[in-house]
């Protein structure tokens, strides 16, 4: 447990980074041989580390990295204040916050996990996740990934190349990315993505190939439901193209001309597709997904559809 005045130690540190825009970064040093201190690195690289104990200390102490068993960077508040943005689905404001904090601990983009290179990072997510898919190919091309250790965050980088798929409109890529991954172990937020990507895929090759249609329908279903509460944007995009592809779909027309009719089939592909609309409808207004983005009325139309109830 850390101590009255290690704490005390740590606030000033932090409190440094407020007045002089991150210029030094708040870190714990934890030594070989057992012993730790609360210290402003000031330059790291090449081997050796630079520090000061306090933000008035004109000193400047050089360690080896080799007497180190690792650095551990404390969050500064530009960084917490980015993410609280980003959180927030803030993402434009994010990420300017997000780029201001990397330019700020740019001399530090060599350590593992440092601020500069996570922040870079979660700049690239808010380009994702509204998807500005050129902002994020542009951007992926200049970021180093060296310093990222995190398995997730090193995934993300990998799961962008069905993003840059997409941006092409190479779809038989995306296809062939999706059964890839199909068997890899990844985070719901991560099999969201694929299976997103995968049905925009699936969606184009079911113009050419209509035995697409039904896998392109289950892979917008499987992004709706992997992770639905982390990943709006993709929920309201992902149940957007599916219920778009269900007014288009002849058979679900067929359904609604005769609803309610002698000509009704219940059973029927036509009557089962129709339900099915209705109920990706109303899962979309009762999770509170068309406050956030109403759907068209012609796709909220299809909240009338709903299989009447049988008389006991």
């Amino acid at each position: 447990m850390m101590n009255i005045r290690s704490l005390f130690s740590l606030v000033c540190l932090l409190a440094m980074t407020l007045v002089a825009g991150a210029a030094d970064a708040p870190a714990r040093l934890m030594f070989k041989d057992k012993s730790n201190l609360d210290v402003l690195v000031t330059q790291y690289g090449k081997g050796t580390l630079t520090y000061k104990t306090n933000p008035k200390d004109l000193n400047r102490v050089k360690v080896s990295l080799t007497k180190l068993q690792t650095v551990y960077f404390y969050e500064p508040p530009v960084f917490k204040e980015a993410m609280a943005l980003y959180e927030g689905r803030k993402y434009a404001e994010a990420k300017k916050a997000f780029q201001k904090c990397a330019e700020g601990f740019k001399a530090f983009e060599s350590a593992p996990n440092n601020y500069a290179t996570l922040a870079e990072f979660y700049a690239l997510e808010c380009s994702r996740r509204m998807f500005d898919l050129e902002a994020l190919s542009a951007d992926q091309k200049k970021f180093r990934k060296n310093a990222l250790t995190r398995e997730t965050h090193l995934q993300q980088l990998e799961v962008n190349a069905f993003w840059d798929a997409v941006r092409l409109k190479e779809w038989e890529r995306v296809d062939s990315l999706a059964k890839e991954w199909h068997k890899r172990k990844v985070t719901g937020s991560l099999r969201v993505q694929i299976a997103y990507c995968h049905g925009l895929a699936l969606e184009q090759l079911a113009k050419k190939d209509p035995t697409k249609w039904i896998p392109a329908v289950n892979a917008f279903n499987m992004a709706l439901s992997a992770d639905f509460t982390a990943s709006s944007e993709i929920v309201i995009a992902a149940a957007t193209h599916a219920l778009q592809m269900y007014a288009a779909d002849e058979k679900v027309k067929s359904a609604i001309k005769v609803w309610g009719t002698k000509k009704q089939k219940k059973g029927s592909v036509e009557y089962q597709r129709l339900l099915e609309a209705h109920a990706l409808t109303k899962f979309y207004v009762m999770g509170g997904f068309d406050a956030i983005k109403p759907l068209a009325p012609e796709l909220k139309a299809f909240l009338k559809y709903e299989e009447p109830k049988e008389k006991k």
